[in-house]
């Protein structure tokens, strides 16, 4: 039987293979010819519609990469970003710049996922699974030199992390999302929900005792 250490870091490999977009990879890169967030922020509170669709552009994918990873429907979730947009829009004269602005733009992000999934709570929701583009099919893929009995164990167990994480409840899912999936820091989750360094620890750490129980039926290591 697999330590607790061991079955902890492959629920957590299995958890980040789970990527819509690609984590990190998928990051956006401003280059030093290009305006700074704090410039088009300024300039788009000042009422310049140009400068706030060049922020809209940086960071369309982005909102809605996470919008979709923590609601489970790219339908939902592209209404969710689009939603994320107009309210950050609005409130743009309100933004003092005590946090980055792609910190404060995700907070929105997930606030309205969030509101959205208990809004929709008795319709139940479920992870796109055959919706998976290129980069996510490759990411999902076992190397091909492994055994073709442990690649089939392998796909089976990262589908019912999938599920398992979908079934999460939604400040669980959010705290999944940004930190496995987004790999986001500590202190990036924590401004971008709002909440103490604690609670994020505890929601984690809640999370994953969650994904354990859900998953030890489906874990080959666990002996069952």
């Amino acid at each position: 039987m697999a330590s607790r250490e061991g079955r902890e870091r492959r629920l957590a490999g299995a958890v980040r293979g789970d990527s819509v977009g690609g984590g990190m990879a998928d990051r956006v890169s401003v280059s030093l010819d290009l305006p700074s967030d704090v410039d088009l922020v300024a300039r788009a509170a000042g009422g310049d519609g140009d400068a706030y669709a060049a922020l809209v552009a940086r960071y369309e994918d982005l909102v809605y990469t996470v919008a979709v990873r923590v609601i489970g429907d790219e339908d939902d979730a592209r209404d969710v970003a689009q939603e994320t947009f107009i309210r950050a829009h609005r409130a743009l004269p309100r933004f003092r710049g005590d946090s980055k602005f792609s910190s404060w733009l995700y907070r929105i992000a997930v606030n309205r996922a969030l509101t959205h999934l208990k809004r929709n709570r008795r319709r139940g929701i479920s992870v796109d699974i055959d919706g998976t583009n290129a980069v996510e099919s490759s990411a999902l893929d076992p190397p091909r030199q492994q055994d073709p009995g442990q690649r089939v164990v392998d796909e089976e167990f990262r589908l019912s992390v999938r599920s398992a994480v979908a079934e999460l409840p939604p400040k669980y899912r959010a705290v999944v999302a940004l930190f496995y999936l987004e790999e986001r820091s500590y202190k990036e989750v924590t401004e971008i929900l709002g909440i103490p360094m604690g609670t994020l620890k505890t929601h984690l750490h809640r999370a994953r005792q969650l994904l354990r129980e859900k998953l030890e039926d489906h874990d080959p290591e666990s002996g069952r």
